[in-house]
């Protein structure tokens, strides 16, 4: 699975550049930042949940388009977590995964590159979170967790995670950035049928750097 990712994110980039319309105009960067993992559990009712602090590193891609418009994409390992006091037979108690995400977003910078000059910018565009590995509570037969690796797969928890992000930067033209970014979870991530839904809301901030 790891070939997989690093194979297709490999591919990924390699037409991107290949389509870009002015090669000398291509920016390599670095990121990293802080996530605010919330999200919204249900099982026979909704179950009260408490925030996991996590954190994301990856690299990105900044490429012209039409003027302002840029094609931003970007790879990042990124670190997340559910956790609830709820003690449901069979049911997840908490949640820490580590995951890579694939990343093929827009960016519209409020200055026009001609200008020169530093620039607030939004950036949007959907992901998709490849699940590496991660820790599960879950409850057995007694209110005590039981403590094991997450388990992928058909009755259990999902590999695959598709997202929508937005967000709000400043860029300088030393090659600095700051961004603050919403990430809305669209896939429910318990495949046991007729089970649980979990999707994440995310909150993060972080920086970043134009080589």
């Amino acid at each position: 699975m790891k070939h997989f990712i690093l194979s297709v994110t490999a591919i990924f980039i390699a037409l991107t550049v290949l389509q870009a319309q002015d090669f000398t105009k291509i920016r390599l960067g670095a990121k990293a930042g802080y996530n605010y993992s919330m999200s919204n559990f249900v099982t026979n009712k909704q179950l009260r949940t408490k925030a996991v602090s996590g954190g994301y590193i990856g690299a990105m891609l900044k490429i012209p388009f039409d003027g302002r418009l840029f094609f931003a994409p970007q790879i990042d390992f990124n670190y997340r977590g559910m956790q609830t006091d709820s003690l449901q037979p069979n049911q997840f108690s908490s949640i820490k995964e580590l995951q890579v995400r694939v990343m093929p977003l827009l960016q519209i910078d409020f200055k026009h590159p001609d200008q020169k000059l530093n620039t607030l910018f939004v950036q949007f565009g959907p992901s998709l979170g490849f699940g590496i590995n991660g820790k599960q509570e879950k409850q057995g037969g007694s209110t005590t967790p039981v403590k094991t690796k997450l388990k992928y797969g058909y009755q259990a928890y999902g590999m695959y995670d598709a997202s929508w992000h937005t967000g709000f930067g400043y860029e300088t033209t030393k090659g600095f950035r700051v961004l603050v970014e919403y990430a809305h979870g669209l896939s429910n991530m318990i495949n046991t049928e007729n089970g649980a839904t979990l999707k994440y809301r995310v909150v993060s901030a972080g920086i970043g750097y134009w080589f």
